[in-house]
């Protein structure tokens, strides 16, 4: 086989490129042609997946096809798209329910609230025996508490879940404006016993009220409370 004799200089070797062939001269039968498939897709593609997904969620649809939890509870879920262009979802039983909030219940809840009250009206009622310079029977405010226990624990489980609704909120404006005035009236006139007796109830149960309603009507009710003792011409000392 003989040697190749390469270009020996410039000359030459523009001499050689002009006799090679270039990419332009190659046959177009050696370039596959092809016209793109026209037919529809046998799987769904991602404008058919945006649409379902956009009208169930137009519907009010939580989920695709996972029927709701027993518990009523909202639940997260997981969605993946298969590559058959389906969609699916993870069990949310697996691993059970994830709660968006409340994770303590109502009766927790509800049990958080009367216990901390329920201090509130323990507290009262050494203060206002401090007030008085009278012995603190420390038996007899123990009984009290653990008496007001069941009571604010019936009230605030029958009522805190429901403290959104309007009516409910008229209910504790009301009770709100009724055990301040009524505590500032008989701070003022009634007797230091009838005092220390009502005081700790009316205390706790204007406090608690004031905390369910919304901020209007908070401010509301401290106002009018305000203007009852106002025009009652009673003083802070």
């Amino acid at each position: 086989m003989a040697n190749r004799e390469w270009p020996r200089n410039r000359k030459e070797r523009r001499a050689a490129s002009k006799a090679s062939p270039k990419p332009s001269d190659v046959a177009g039968s050696d370039v596959p042609l092809a016209q793109p498939s026209r037919d529809r897709p046998k799987h769904k593609t991602l404008f058919d997946i945006a649409a379902e997904r956009e009208s169930q969620l137009q519907n009010g649809q939580a989920t695709l096809s996972q029927p709701p939890h027993k518990s009523g509870q909202p639940t997260i879920t997981t969605t993946t798209i298969n590559p058959d262009g389906t969609l699916s979802e993870a069990d949310p039983q697996e691993d059970g329910p994830l709660p968006l909030d409340n994770p303590i219940g109502p009766f927790g809840e509800a049990l958080f609230f009367t216990l901390s009250l329920t201090m509130l009206h323990f507290t009262l009622d050494v203060l206002v025996h401090h007030q008085y310079r009278q012995e603190i029977g420390w038996g007899m405010i123990i009984q009290r508490t653990l008496t007001t226990f069941p009571l604010v624990m019936l009230l605030v489980y029958s009522l805190h879940q429901r403290s959104v609704h309007l009516w409910a909120q008229g209910l504790f404006l009301s009770m709100s404006m009724a055990a301040g005035c009524y505590l500032i009236y008989s701070s003022n006139e009634e007797a230091y016993f009838a005092v220390m007796k009502r005081a700790p109830p009316l205390g706790t149960l204007w406090v608690w009220s004031v905390i369910e309603m919304r901020l209007e009507f908070a401010v509301g009710s401290l106002i009018a409370v305000g203007a009852y003792f106002w025009r009652g011409g009673y003083t802070i000392f």
